[in-house]
């Protein structure tokens, strides 16, 4: 796994040009707007400062995820509720969190805000937001209104996630249809539990071969090897 992240961030540097310094001081400031933060936003693409936790994310899991964000009684107080698909499979949970000036905080028990706050950074993007958080690792995440951006838009966004130096950004999964799962809980039966794992690493395996593939015709077509002499 050690080799495909090298890799990755060897044809990174090879593919594209480091950003501008003035385009990456403008993209990596906290934005000066405040979002309509009130209704659901879907979860369009991630990165992170380990290039390990990319790829097994990316490759492992591949949700599709949504949020849901509705005002609570007290300013600038919300609920979001995060939900999740995978595998067939759906799942989800609602935080409480504070928003001003950019910076998103959790609530402790009365309510107060608490912890490291994730930033709000600047997007031309009209209806998107972009998320920088530092919990357990970096994280930069790009959500829209809508289920797809465009193609300059999401250009935008990896160019952010170059300005910081992260690993190559993932596009995430973009199945909405969250009305169409079987619901995962506590109660699940042992042979929903067997059917669930089956199907997980069913489609591990056939991402991860697609992966392999990939990986072999990027070096073919940059090093004029053959497949042959790449995997030697």
């Amino acid at each position: 796994m050690k080799i495909l992240c090298i890799a990755v961030a060897v044809l990174s540097l090879v593919s594209v040009c480091q950003p501008a310094s003035l385009a990456c001081n403008n993209l990596l400031t906290p934005t000066d707007k405040n979002p309509q933060l009130l209704g659901r936003w879907h979860m369009i693409a991630f990165a992170s400062e380990s290039c390990l936790a990319t790829t097994l994310f990316n490759s492992l899991i591949w949700p599709s995820l949504a949020m849901d964000i509705t005002s609570k009684d007290k300013p600038n107080t919300y609920d979001y509720n995060i939900k999740v698909k995978m595998y067939g499979y759906c799942f989800n949970e609602t935080e409480a969190f504070f928003y001003e000036n950019s910076k998103m905080m959790d609530l402790d028990s009365n309510n107060s805000p608490t912890g490291d706050p994730d930033v709000f950074l600047q997007t031309s993007c009209p209806d998107c937001i972009v998320i920088k958080s530092t919990d357990y690792i970096g994280t930069l995440l790009l959500l829209s209104k809508r289920k797809s951006v465009s193609d300059a838009e999401l250009k935008e966004f990896e160019t952010q996630t170059q300005c910081l130096g992260w690993s190559a950004m993932k596009k995430l999964n973009t199945e909405f249809d969250f009305d169409n799962c079987k619901i995962l809980n506590d109660d699940i039966s042992d042979e929903e539990a067997e059917t669930l794992g089956n199907n997980i690493l069913s489609t591990i395996s056939e991402r991860m071969s697609g992966m392999y593939i990939d990986y072999i015709i990027v070096l073919e077509t940059r090093s004029g090897l053959t497949s042959t002499e790449v995997k030697q």
